[in-house]
């Protein structure tokens, strides 16, 4: 009975039956949750679809790889015994082009270094950009700066990601914005091209790509990362030698726009099939490597989940639907057009849940939902403990969901393991080797545990 007593206090606030169905409720859900872990672990089927995935290279939005995904996950979802719809998306598609070059001298020494173009950069000219480079290590230095301080210079964003955070999330979030909206902020200096240190969690000599804007900018200048190692190194010389030139050279440019699709990929739920648990990630990923964590081990995180459910027989009373989204890395364009879509047919989205944190151990999770409904989950955590799931929080829970209505649809976010996520995320080592079989396997059936007791106990019912 003591083994028990932790589910009690849910079992016993959600129903009125006797303390022995309550233990026998208790242990049945303790047996099928493990029955759950135990499957994933052993066949590890999500990751050799993880394997498939990655096989297919990079999944730029708009590239004939990404629609590729798409498709031939449909055919592996049909298989599986799910209904499947491959629902259209307009999406932007941007073209890297020839590798990138750059480099400066110091000490007469030329000095090479990894960079690469942000997505949605302009390119330099057809011979590159070379100017005298100028360091910035915050917006509050840019903003006091003269306004023809940086006047045919390239501005050097050197902000490091806050390695104080526990939660690297919120240490990437203190540092996007270089990335983000640095060529427009440059610019309105009179900056000719902009550089910003690569936002990863460690020192090393891997650039990170990662979407940026011109939104409100009046003059388009090209945006280069490079690697934090180089970054580093580029501001000690730049103190021996302040006035040193930079030069770089990219080659990407906007193709057109075209058509690609979300993958929806339902089973029907048995007593409310017009209630509708969401699960998804996004298909798409940066082209440097071939997007395993991001968001690639999400993906297959919903689709594994909801395998797992079927296989053993534990599949919700409501309808199961995964979902892999066109194009978060651009404009969130697959995610968009599903809520638009959804509003239209008037889908009512219960439970909304997404994994795009990468495919480490998962430690928890995020929700988004009313006090009453996220206590009513707090209580699953001594059910989910011996699997390492312990921190319940109450953060976002993925760019994609968060397009549904928050007021109708509970969300939840997979919540793993993040400190090395910052080192490989949107860089060349986003490959399948960066990914543990086991700590994959981990996430999906975590998934698979917290939709079978979520609508087990009705706790999406306030």
């Amino acid at each position: 009975m003591k083994k028990y007593f932790p589910l009690l206090g849910l079992v016993l606030f959600l129903t009125n039956s006797p303390i022995n169905a309550q233990t026998t409720q208790a242990q049945t859900d303790e047996t099928n949750i493990k029955k759950l872990y135990t499957t994933a672990l052993t066949e590890q089927n999500g990751y050799k679809w993880l394997t498939k995935l990655t096989n297919i290279g990079p999944r730029l939005a708009g590239s004939p790889e990404a629609t590729q995904a798409v498709k031939d996950f449909a055919v592996l979802a049909d298989s599986l015994g799910f209904e499947t719809t491959l629902q259209e998306v307009t999406v932007p598609h941007w073209i890297r082009g020839e590798k990138e070059e750059s480099y400066y001298y110091f000490n007469g020494q030329k000095i090479k270094t990894n960079g690469c173009a942000l997505g949605g950069s302009v390119a330099t000219k057809k011979k590159g950009l070379q100017a005298p480079i100028v360091e910035i290590t915050s917006f509050e230095e840019l903003e006091e700066m003269d306004k023809k301080a940086l006047k045919g210079k390239i501005a050097f964003f050197n902000i490091p990601m806050d390695p104080s955070f526990i939660f690297t999330f919120f240490a990437y979030g203190s540092a996007v914005k270089q990335r983000y909206v640095g060529a427009v902020e440059a610019s309105k200096k009179g900056a000719v091209g902009v550089i910003v240190r690569s936002l990863s969690s460690s020192v090393n000599k891997y650039p990170h790509t990662g979407s940026m804007t011109y939104a409100d900018a009046k003059k388009e200048i090209p945006a280069m990362a490079i690697s934090t190692y180089d970054a580093e190194r580029l501001s000690n010389h730049l103190v021996v030698e302040p006035g040193l030139e930079f030069f770089y050279k990219m080659n990407c440019e906007w193709g057109d726009s075209t058509v690609s699709y979300n993958l929806i990929a339902d089973i029907k739920g048995r007593e409310k099939p017009d209630e509708i648990i969401v699960v998804g990630g996004h298909i798409d990923s940066w082209d440097l490597g071939t997007g395993a964590h991001d968001d690639g081990a999400g993906s297959i995180h919903a689709l594994e989940s909801a395998y797992l459910l079927k296989q053993l027989d534990l599949l919700p009373k409501r309808t199961l639907r995964v979902v892999f989204f066109m194009n978060e890395e651009f404009g969130l364009n697959g995610a968009i057009k599903y809520a638009k879509q959804s509003v239209k047919d008037s889908v009512n989205h219960v439970l909304a849940m997404e994994s795009d944190a990468g495919g480490f151990s998962p430690r928890g999770i995020s929700i988004v939902a009313p006090d009453s409904i996220i206590k009513k989950i707090k209580t699953l955590r001594s059910l989910l403990e011996p699997y390492g799931i312990h921190q319940f929080s109450q953060t976002e829970a993925g760019a994609d969901i968060g397009q549904l209505s928050k007021e109708k649809t509970v969300m939840i976010g997979m919540r793993p393991d993040g400190h090395r996520y910052f080192e490989i995320h949107h860089s060349e080592l986003d490959k399948i080797e960066s990914v543990n079989a086991r700590e994959l396997e981990m996430g999906s059936a975590t998934f698979a545990a917290i939709i079978y007791l979520i609508d087990k106990y009705d706790i999406l019912i306030q």
